[in-house]
């Protein structure tokens, strides 16, 4: 059975390396059993990238609203009334992104960002360089947290998750110049300076389909689609660690290449991919 030693090796052996600002995206289930459990696994990260080193995971936020305002959705008075306001140090991390964010999270040290629905979690002497400030509006493009990981040379594990979990190529989506990306509202709850719940509104881009083509049900989004690209291309660190299958990516070389790729196939025409060369 894996323990925290032998994935910390793992890990440096894929790539990782002390000093690293590494964004994790994992799933406990591909790891495996470790000695340990999630705690070890945690802790093998924390070793791969020390000394000096900091992590950073996208933990949004169990109780976002994001679906339930979107688009000018509306609330009951009653429901919106008694929905909790966000609390970066109290807040769950939303479970469809994987439990390792929580555990991250319930780290001694950890620091959370305060956008509820992009909420980014990070532990290490950058954290709080990276989560602050965290503005709605400013979800995953320029003066998000994302940013400020991709200025910092930051890599991206996914450790056992898919390719449609690079959430860093969501910055990718925000800085192309590319027609017709779509835009979306919503209300978060903050807490208010008295302790009362304050509903803010924002508009943001799409991350769930940044074009009409990449926001039909089942087919893939545009994060997923670069970062096949990307993997074809051969930039990359590829291989297993426990049980898991894992990719490593350069932030800054994937986050240019996915603009580059966005701005070659939809520059063109508004959500219509142009030929291939």
């Amino acid at each position: 059975m894996e323990n925290r030693t032998t994935i910390a090796v793992g890990l440096r052996s894929l790539g990782v390396h002390g000093g690293d600002v590494l964004m994790v995206h994992g799933s406990l289930k591909k790891i495996g059993p470790v000695v340990g459990g999630t705690r070890a696994v945690v802790g093998a990260l924390c070793d791969a990238v020390a000394p000096g080193g900091t992590l950073m995971g996208y933990a949004s936020w169990e109780r976002s609203p994001f679906g339930e305002t979107l688009n000018g959705a509306q609330l009951d008075e009653e429901t919106r009334r008694t929905w909790p306001p966000f609390r970066p140090d109290m807040a769950k991390a939303y479970r469809g992104f994987g439990l390792l964010n929580q555990f991250l999270v319930d780290m001694p040290g950890a620091l959370r960002s305060a956008h509820p629905d992009a909420s980014m979690v990070a532990l290490g002497p950058l954290a709080r360089e990276l989560v602050e400030p965290h503005r709605l509006g400013q979800a995953f493009g320029p003066g998000s947290p994302l940013e400020r990981f991709i200025k910092r040379n930051g890599k991206v594990l996914l450790f056992g998750a898919p390719l449609d979990a690079v959430t860093v190529l969501h910055y990718a989506e925000a800085i192309a110049d590319i027609p017709g990306k779509r835009r979306v509202t919503y209300e978060m709850p903050l807490l208010g300076p008295d302790g009362e719940t304050v509903w803010e509104r924002a508009e943001d881009f799409d991350s769930n389909g940044i074009l009409d083509c990449f926001a039909i049900e089942g087919e893939m989004d545009a994060v997923e689609t670069i970062a096949r690209a990307y993997v074809a291309s051969g930039r990359h660190r590829e291989g297993r660690v426990a049980n898991a299958h894992c990719y490593l990516f350069d932030a800054q070389d994937i986050v240019s290449f996915g603009v580059s790729y966005l701005e070659q196939h939809f520059a063109r025409r508004s959500g219509v991919p142009a030929e291939e060369p």
